[in-house]
């Protein structure tokens, strides 16, 4: 295969199907479309495919509002959406932006919009345009960031986001590919300005990967594929691990075997740990892995000692390890008061969702006046169900109709019958969707 050939409909089926694209019948896919030539590109070959195939295809433009000109972006989307003859939506971000890690929070927040647009127009796949050059550099920043953490890997072809499926068809090719694809099929596209100010950290690593030596390069390229491949086993020891070594409690509390635990090396000790407190907190980041070998190397041995790190609480015991929910963080982050409205469903702490059917409710947060209130109806539950102080002080208190509950403590059947539903769904899961 020549390097820079462009991709065929035949070739791009195949993509498809070696990756096990899993579709419906009459499929509805929706592509997130940047304007440049790797979302075109996807576009043109997506578009033939899902015709042959008699679905629908949907064209999502998500406007950041960074810069002046990305209305023309915006403008760009409509009229290919019009000669394609597809269906299209401009989503944008309105909101104050963080004078802090903007990239970052701009890729949460439009995978967000995406994916709740998809459910609300019941389209179960969104495709993104990202390729082997942007997966060598996630690889790339994630080595420099996490050189105790083993096994790095670049971007996955596929996982799941709050049950939409994210698949990304060219993670396998080199972007010359694409620019030869839209090039062949006579579309012009955009350039975005930001991919060439350096003062992000993507643009700066490719500029030094685009700077390498032939030898570099290559042994580079080499380690990644590597790293790759090795991470796909790494994945499936950490889940058995996860299978066999640790308890789980729906209402936030994870417990390792601390005797197994200590026999692992320490970097896949360091990422048991940090899938963990990933995954407790509700956070989408991982803490440093210098923060968690701090706690290995002062406090693992100890009993009876709590460590605070990534806002949670991590408690050792002579043969157990307890995390959960740090509550300050849970105090701080959340409204002293929060109305759900009925058939609304609401993310609360970044951990649960929480759901009411019949009537709308209040979520509070705990604290020891509420405890005063509730304390006779619930000691005996919480004490025979091994819940401390600690965790309970992080669930939320919901009030319906005078009537004042805490979820995991109160019985199923109220909860039911007020048509209030409350479940653990933190925004990252304990290991890859994708296996």
């Amino acid at each position: 295969m020549i390097v820079n050939e462009a991709i065929s409909n035949e070739e791009f089926a195949s993509l498809l199907t070696n990756h096990s694209f899993v579709y419906e019948k009459n499929p509805s896919v929706a592509i997130s479309f940047s304007g440049g030539s790797d979302s075109l590109a996807l576009l043109i070959l997506m578009n033939n495919w899902i015709k042959k195939h008699k679905g629908f295809l949907t064209l999502i433009y998500f406007d950041h509002k960074l810069r002046k000109g990305s209305h023309l972006e915006s403008q760009y989307a409509k009229e290919i959406s019009k000669k394609l003859g597809i269906d299209h939506k401009i989503l944008t971000w309105n909101e104050k932006k963080p004078k802090n890690s903007i990239m970052q929070k701009a890729r949460e927040i439009r995978y967000k919009k995406i994916i709740n647009f998809c459910k609300q127009k019941n389209i179960i796949t969104v495709m993104t345009a990202h390729h082997l050059d942007d997966s060598l550099e996630t690889y790339f920043m994630k080595k420099k960031r996490n050189s105790l953490t083993p096994n790095l890997s670049g971007i996955p072809f596929k996982n799941t986001q709050d049950q939409v499926q994210i698949f990304r068809p060219f993670i396998n090719l080199r972007k010359s590919r694409l620019i030869q694809t839209c090039e062949k099929n006579k579309y012009k596209w955009f350039e975005d300005p930001s991919n060439q100010d350096d003062t992000f950290e993507r643009v700066r690593v490719r500029n030094i990967i685009g700077g390498l030596s032939k030898y570099k390069s290559s042994k580079l390229f080499s380690e990644f594929k590597v790293n790759t491949y090795e991470n796909t086993f790494f994945e499936i020891k950490l889940a058995n691990f996860f299978i066999t070594n640790l308890e789980f409690e729906d209402y936030g509390k994870f417990t390792i075997n601390k005797k197994k635990f200590k026999y692992q090396k320490k970097c896949f000790q360091i990422e048991i740990l940090k899938r963990i407190l990933v995954t407790c907190s509700g956070s989408v980041y991982s803490p440093r892995s210098r923060s968690i070998e701090f706690f290995l190397d002062k406090y693992f041995k100890l009993e009876n000692v709590k460590f605070t790190i990534h806002s949670c609480i991590i408690e050792c015991s002579s043969d157990k390890i307890y995390i959960f929910r740090e509550y300050v963080k849970t105090k701080h982050f959340n409204p002293k008061r929060l109305i759900i409205k009925k058939k609304q469903s609401v993310i609360w702490d970044n951990r649960f969702l929480i759901s009411s059917i019949f009537s709308d409710i209040q979520c509070l947060v705990f604290d020891d006046i509420i405890w005063l209130k509730l304390k006779k109806q619930y000691k005996f539950v919480k004490d025979t169900q091994n819940i401390s102080y600690d965790i309970l002080k992080t669930l939320p208190v919901l009030l319906c109709k005078n009537t004042m509950m805490i979820p995991f403590l109160t019985k199923n059947e109220i909860m039911t019958s007020l048509g209030i539903s409350v479940i653990f769904k933190p925004k990252i899961p304990l290991t890859k969707k994708n296996l």
